[in-house]
């Protein structure tokens, strides 16, 4: 089977990293870190307003951030699985193209590269020009998604953000969402919801992707 996998809160814990980075930065107390979640940011705005929360954004990505992730558990242990299986992985990220070096220098340096018949990062004609600047786009992001699956003729797409999966199912491709607080709501018959990288590897082994 060929397998799309996402990079950001599914090989790389994201979401959490950033946040810490947020509080720091702005003095505001987040929960306990099983409830972070992306969601949160919307209930920052009487403290740090939309336009702030996006020049944070610009300036963390645009510095070490995503050289600085750790992976989840199991990740290296999974995708080493999955290949030996004979199966076919590919990573597909809504990172801007522009962030290629620090992506698959990251990828090499967890030894993870190795397992990807290729990495596709989003080209800039694929960002949507009147977004914010700074903004997370994830209605254009969703169909950048959707078209590298089709074109890729992948069997699964293992995701996080919920407008994304819901825009890959549409386009027909099976969606392994991985269970974060922020996609709770998520809701199609061609997505299925994880837990982990263990059930990923357990719904192959036992059903062989299907």
């Amino acid at each position: 089977m060929k397998l799309g996998i996402d990079l950001d809160d599914v090989v790389a814990v994201a979401c959490v990293a950033y946040l810490k980075r947020f509080a720091a930065e702005y003095s505001v107390e987040l929960p306990d870190e099983e409830s972070l979640g992306w969601h949160l940011l919307d209930t920052f705005e009487h403290l740090v307003p939309r336009a702030e929360r996006d020049r944070f954004r610009t300036r963390t990505y645009d510095g070490t951030f995503f050289a600085e992730l750790e992976t989840y558990d199991g990740v290296s242990g999974a995708l080493d699985s999955i290949v030996n299986a004979g199966h076919e992985i590919h990573f597909i990220t809504a990172r801007s193209e522009r962030r290629r070096v620090v992506t698959e220098t990251w990828l090499r340096e967890k030894d993870l590269l190795r397992y990807a018949q290729t990495v596709r990062l989003k080209p800039r004609g694929d960002f949507i020009p009147t977004a914010r600047p700074g903004a997370y786009d994830p209605d254009s992001s969703g169909r950048y998604k959707a078209r590298v699956a089709r074109e890729l003729g992948l069997d699964a797409f293992c995701e996080d953000d919920p407008v994304v999966a819901e825009a890959i199912a549409d386009a027909g491709v099976r969606v392994w969402l991985f269970d974060r607080p922020w996609n709770r709501d998520a809701e199609h018959r061609l997505i299925r919801r994880v837990r982990d990288w263990a059930d990923v590897t357990g719904i192959i082994a036992r059903e062989g992707g299907a």
